[in-house]
């Protein structure tokens, strides 16, 4: 349904991030009443999210509330659809939204079109690594991130199996632009701090490594710059594998494009970042890595009304020659400037091109070392850390963010690290896993945790006696296996491993034993396959 205002004019803004909200703010500042414009705009997420302290987050120094801006906080006057968007009908001039759950799709008309909707991650194409990689996208991922890295020191104090104690303890990043390093940097940062408080725990039995495709870490700063900065690193113990990619993954290693397979229960991406499907769906010109073709007034050619910011938007750099890169200063400037144009267009005066320089390039890495790149001057250390801190002091809109990042960077720098879990990002209920060739998924005298059903591949029950081994079943998919284990409360007495490369999915025993107590005809049929030698695990 759509619900425009007679013959009001209408802005429509896809995505809520630095350009959309930018994009909003400026157009608030430039309105008239007599203009009689409609703003909307429609975004999953109702917080501006300011991703480049995201990484402080993990590591424990920042609270996650101290860089979220609320939208209807600073944008009154705009009208929100707290929804996805699903397509555009260029030729309609329609926007249609999905509320999710059992409702009808919300269809927007527009007069103006913003799209914003930035980047996605996506890691088809690395086998394991949906499932057993730890992403840094949102706020639930940041605080899961923190809570994990904790859980790994945790279970490490008590293990005694080396080989599972080396695999907690090994922590690897995939990615060396700014996100990874910075991510890389703070969860060395927090492990290692927080060694004072498992004394059963060594330094040097801590890895944190970071993969990279490229010769050399961020490739957007001088490479001198960026040298100090992997110097730092390599001082504090983390160690760089370049000219490097992590190609698949499983539950406990990461398989990297040189063959080798480093063992960890840690996967950290940053990498695989893709166009929305929105933008990749939308029949227009785009660049190589999937972003809208824009000219030089952030519009985009042959359609009337219709821009593109952000991310996911390769706008021409008039200085350089290049389109811009999707950077957190260049997201905000565009908004603004796409804000601008719009209500130039709506007051019927000429658009300005788009000319922004960027004259600032930051990165953080830990609490007193910082990167800044002002101009053709670089400065490496602590002052530089410190810049970088009123750089985004002053980018955040919020009074009660700035005083709250005072609070935080005051606390991490004179108290020890703070070790509080907030388990709140996942339920475990269903999960995704992974197994090679050969892979054991279950052990045979293990006691039993989780549920296990077949999605793809095969596996095969085997039963070890001594040194002999019987192969009592071959399981394929549609078939499960792991019950037994969890009605009776009892060790696993065979051992099931993958025949081949194989997902399955997992339920937790809390869950597996509420569905069975819930469902009785589930725990029947349990019941009535036992006997079968795949159900006797």
């Amino acid at each position: 349904m759509d619900a425009k205002k007679g013959d009001r004019k209408r802005v429509v803004i896809l995505g809520g991030g630095h350009a959309g909200f930018h994009a909003a703010r400026r157009m608030l500042k430039r309105r008239k009443a007599s203009d009689d414009l409609d703003i909307v705009i429609a975004s999953s997420e109702t917080s501006e999210v300011y991703h480049g302290v995201m990484p402080q987050v993990i590591g424990g120094r920042v609270q996650a509330r101290n860089l979220l801006v609320p939208l209807r906080n600073y944008l009154p006057g705009v009208t929100f659809y707290h929804y996805e968007a699903e397509r555009v009908d260029l030729e309609k001039r329609k926007v249609y939204l999905d509320p999710v759950g059992e409702r009808p799709k919300v269809e927007l008309s527009y007069d103006y079109l913003v799209v914003s909707l930035g980047s996605v991650t996506d890691l088809s194409r690395f086998p394991g690594l949906k499932e057993h990689g730890l992403q840094t996208k949102t706020i639930g991922d940041a605080y899961y991130l923190h809570d994990h890295l904790l859980e790994m020191l945790e279970r490490a104090a008590v293990e005694e199996n080396p080989d599972e104690r080396r695999r907690l303890l090994t922590f690897v990043v995939a990615g060396a632009g700014y996100a990874g390093i910075e991510i890389g940097a703070e969860a060395n940062n927090l492990v290692r701090s927080a060694l004072r408080f498992y004394p059963s725990i060594r330094p040097e039995e801590l890895h944190v490594t970071i993969i990279g495709s490229t010769p050399r870490i961020l490739t957007s700063m001088p490479e001198k710059l960026a040298a100090k900065g992997a110097a730092h690193l390599t001082k504090r113990g983390v160690t760089f594998r370049l000219n490097t990619t992590v190609t698949s993954a499983t539950s406990n290693e990461a398989v990297l494009s040189t063959g080798e397979h480093l063992q960890t229960r840690t996967i950290i991406v940053t990498a695989g970042i893709a166009p929305h499907p929105v933008v990749r769906n939308l029949a227009v010109d785009k660049d190589a890595i999937g972003r809208i073709k824009t000219d030089q007034f952030c519009r985009v050619p042959g359609l009337e009304g219709v821009y593109a910011a952000g991310d996911n938007a390769a706008i021409p750099n008039l200085h350089t020659g290049d389109t811009c890169p999707p950077t957190f200063l260049y997201a905000t400037s565009q908004g603004d400037h796409v804000g601008e144009n719009i209500m130039a267009e709506v007051h019927g005066k000429p658009l300005r091109p788009y000319s922004y320089r960027n004259l600032i390039e930051v990165a953080q890495l830990g609490n007193t070392f910082g990167l800044t790149q002002f101009g053709p001057l670089s400065f490496a250390g602590l002052v530089p850390s410190i810049l970088v801190r009123i750089v985004f002091f002053f980018k955040v809109p919020s009074w009660r963010c700035r005083l709250g990042l005072i609070s935080d960077w005051t606390s991490a720098a004179l108290l020890p690290p703070d070790l509080t879990r907030m388990p709140i990002a996942r339920t475990d209920m269903i999960m995704p896993l992974r197994f090679v060739a050969g892979q054991e998924i279950i052990r045979q005298g293990e006691p039993g945790s989780r549920f296990y059903m077949i999605s793809r591949g095969r596996v095969e029950v085997v039963r070890r006696s001594g040194s002999d081994e019987k192969v009592l079943a071959t399981l394929g998919p549609g078939q499960y296996f792991g019950e037994v284990a969890l009605l009776e409360s009892s060790g696993r007495n065979a051992t099931v491993r993958a025949v081949e490369d194989t997902t399955v999915l997992s339920i937790a025993r809390k869950d597996f034993t509420a569905l069975v107590e819930s469902l009785p005809i589930l725990g029947q049929a349990f019941s009535q396959a036992r006997g079968a030698p795949a159900q006797e695990i």
